[in-house]
């Protein structure tokens, strides 16, 4: 027997439903984005996880907002939920649930379209930088303000 403490991993969280978001993006699936077995590949969803975001700082009324900022990627956790399957649509729900001084934490579900069961989840930490440095690039009240409405108190951290 070793002296080492035994390890354990962290337990996966509840599934979130779709009330919990407040940004949708929709999805056709393709062929392509399967496997062998007729499974979406898993780093397809993570692409389409990636899409919603981005479609969260899409709108013209935001970019103007990050005053030329990038969206850069920090960090990314995915729980593959249950298999998702071709041919079908997706609808992946976001919200931002924390805004730093240059970054935003967002957490994510994917869903079967018109489905109620959550496939896969993420949460991710994604940095504003300066296009010129790829520095981090302080986020604004009002870019802060728009990704808060509607979040829950305290998510400005």
């Amino acid at each position: 027997m070793s002296d080492q403490p035994t390890t354990q991993a962290p337990r996966r969280t509840a599934a979130p439903v779709r009330g919990d978001f407040r940004f949708w993006t929709h999805e056709k699936l393709r062929n392509a984005d399967t496997d062998q077995f007729r499974h979406v590949n898993n780093a397809v969803i993570s692409t389409l996880f990636e899409a919603a975001r981005m479609e969260i700082f899409a709108p013209a009324e935001i970019r103007a907002l990050m005053d030329g900022g990038n969206l850069a990627i920090a960090r990314l956790l995915v729980d593959f939920r249950k298999e998702v399957h071709f041919p079908g649509q997706v609808e992946i729900g976001s919200t931002v649930v924390a805004v730093g001084r240059t970054s935003v934490r967002i957490v994510q579900g994917l869903f079967a379209a018109n489905g109620r069961d959550c496939h896969a989840s993420a949460e991710a930490v994604c940095v504003i930088v300066s296009p010129e440095t790829g520095a981090p690039w302080p986020i604004g009240a009002e870019l802060r303000a728009h990704l808060l409405a509607g979040a829950p108190e305290g998510a400005d951290a």
